[in-house]
């Protein structure tokens, strides 16, 4: 966990990657596997509930649910105070360029962003697709780092 200017905090996994959900990687056919953050205006304590709430519906899944960009993750947390119980997964915006990895012998490990969404995005999501979500989100301006949003 980390606080960061502008009231941001965020949390990260450190482990999730020894969780296989599943994915591997076409060319090299090892493991792609997966460590998660999420950034909000929000407690840190928050942050890291809803990161450890996605990992844990990840692995809970069993492959199932792939950790990759993405993946809509239905009511994953309930942070009581804030109005945003989904979760989706995009490749990470913070670093403006390409995703960090680490390559080892036998598999490959990415950041994926964890995003929280409204009731009402996550419905969005889910009819009219990730893509066209994410396209309404920077047309709206909607600011996806402050949870207490309504919608």
């Amino acid at each position: 966990m980390a606080a960061l200017d502008g009231g941001q905090s965020l949390a990260v996994t450190t482990a999730f990657a020894d969780v296989d959900t599943g994915l591997q990687h076409a060319e090299q056919g090892i493991d792609v596997r997966c460590e998660l953050l999420a950034v909000a205006r929000a407690s840190q304590e928050d942050v890291a509930t809803a990161v450890n709430a996605a990992a844990d519906m990840l692995e809970r899944a069993g492959g199932v649910l792939p950790a990759q960009p993405g993946v809509l993750l239905p009511g994953c947390v309930d942070v009581a105070k804030h109005g945003v119980h989904h979760g989706l997964l995009i490749v990470p915006y913070l670093w403006g360029g390409q995703t960090p990895q680490v390559a080892e012998e036998k598999r490959l490990t990415l950041v994926c962003q964890l995003l929280m969404l409204t009731d009402s995005e996550y419905a969005y999501a889910v009819e009219e697709g990730v893509g066209a979500f994410q396209e309404a989100v920077a047309e709206q301006g909607i600011d996806l780092l402050d949870w207490s949003r309504e919608g």
